[in-house]
């Protein structure tokens, strides 16, 4: 499930995953089932149960992960749109978090030079919040 797993689960469970990141995460992954994904349709059945379970409806205003970030590549109107949704949702709601919604110059259109620039801004994230949380008093 990628990042959208990621996410989803660390909203789910924000205590035991305070820190997460996703790069271009397929948060609207519920469309799948009309393309025909029979994994998905086995799992739920129906589009909107689906959707109910996506990561965008797990996020609670008072219990999130205490450090997450997330990047996409504008061009990749397939995850896009809810990335952006995903980011004003939690301007919305006053939850922390950190992005990357930005077209670098070189990399627009073209998705696996923007993944690996991604993956090291995500993997410094990780470092950095782990450490965070290591040195954390509870």
């Amino acid at each position: 499930m990628g990042g959208q797993g990621a996410l989803r689960i660390s909203y789910k469970h924000p205590n035991l995953f305070p820190v997460v990141a996703a790069i271009n995460p397929d948060l609207d992954y519920q469309r799948h089932i009309l393309d025909g994904d029979e994994v998905l349709y086995a799992m739920y059945e129906e589009v909107e149960r689906a959707r109910q379970d996506t990561a965008l409806l797990h996020i609670h205003p008072l219990n999130w992960p205490r450090h997450q970030f997330f990047c996409c590549d504008p061009d990749d109107w397939h995850v896009f749109n809810a990335v952006d949704r995903l980011r004003m949702k939690l301007n919305a709601t006053g939850v922390p978090f950190e992005s990357d919604t930005t077209a670098v110059k070189g990399l627009f259109g073209r998705r696996k030079p923007y993944v690996q620039r991604g993956a090291g801004l995500a993997m410094e994230f990780i470092v950095q919040r782990l450490n965070k949380e290591r040195l954390r008093v509870v």
